[in-house]
């Protein structure tokens, strides 16, 4: 099961979404929800698990306290970043995996993912992994899907999601594709359309409730449903679970945020 969807996940990310593909730096995102946590934490050596297409190494290379970057990913797209980086002395950049990293005990002091370990087999060996190559002190900054337990709208499209999941994952990969094609401009129709006139409207706390509120066009979701629908597995966790997780794995201080993107989570070991 295991090599299944390390296999899938490196057709999906490694050579299909991540290569040679511009996405949106997702770090800001962090900057945003914990302010100066996160820039004060960003020193030393730094480790991105996940780093897809290298959008947040461009931010990353560019931070004078940081010492040096190594990032990991499972797929192709990490021979491109081998090749944009190989000038760059303070940056190393290799293929990975998230649920078995490559490097000693103790070695980071600022571990950043963002979208990757709920799409592995098993996310609480990522977690227990992370903490492992942390230095004493060391902080991780890690994005996760929520269950959207208390959001009656997100509810409904997650089980939607899980059921597309299981009858898209039937076809060729071609054929998943082009679904998720089609699927896009329905889904813009069905979920932006109402949010962006809730938001017309000035019901600033319900439009962003939807799902795929985000749409700037109708095919501007194929990404996101590629990456949703056609996943070898989604986990999922609600803020609850994912504090006990953190804690077993011994982190001790914890800020888990979650909002109707996910769940965004400081730990410090």
């Amino acid at each position: 099961m295991d090599n299944i969807i390390k296999k899938k996940a490196k057709q999906l990310w490694g050579n299909d979404l991540h290569k040679n593909k511009s996405i949106p730096p997702h770090s800001p995102q962090f900057q945003s929800l914990f302010g100066s946590l996160w820039t004060d934490s960003l020193k030393g050596n730094l480790l991105e698990i996940g780093c897809g297409s290298g959008a947040d190494l461009e931010i990353f290379k560019n931070i004078d306290n940081l010492k040096s970057i190594h990032a990991i990913d499972i797929g192709a797209n990490i021979e491109q970043l081998v090749e944009k980086y190989k000038d760059e002395d303070h940056m190393h950049i290799k293929k990975g995996d998230a649920t078995n990293l490559d490097f000693e005990s103790s070695t980071f002091d600022f571990v950043y993912s963002f979208g990757v370990f709920h799409h592995t087999e098993d996310p609480i060996k990522c977690l227990s992994e992370t903490f492992r190559v942390l230095n004493q002190n060391g902080r991780a900054f890690i994005y996760l899907y929520s269950k959207h337990g208390r959001n009656l709208f997100k509810k409904l499209g997650i089980h939607t999601e899980n059921l597309i999941m299981r009858i898209i994952n039937l076809f060729p990969y071609s054929v998943q594709s082009l679904i998720c094609i089609i699927l896009s401009p329905i889904c813009w129709a069905l979920f932006y359309l109402p949010s962006k006139i809730l938001y017309l409207l000035g019901f600033n706390n319900l439009y962003n409730k939807f799902p795929f509120y985000f749409a700037t066009h109708p095919f501007s979701l194929i990404g996101d449903l590629k990456d949703r629908l056609m996943s070898p597995i989604n986990h999922r966790f609600s803020k609850s679970e994912i504090e006990r997780i953190l804690t077993n794995c011994g982190f001790e201080a914890l800020i888990v945020k979650e909002n109707s993107s996910g769940i965004y989570i400081y730990a410090k070991k």
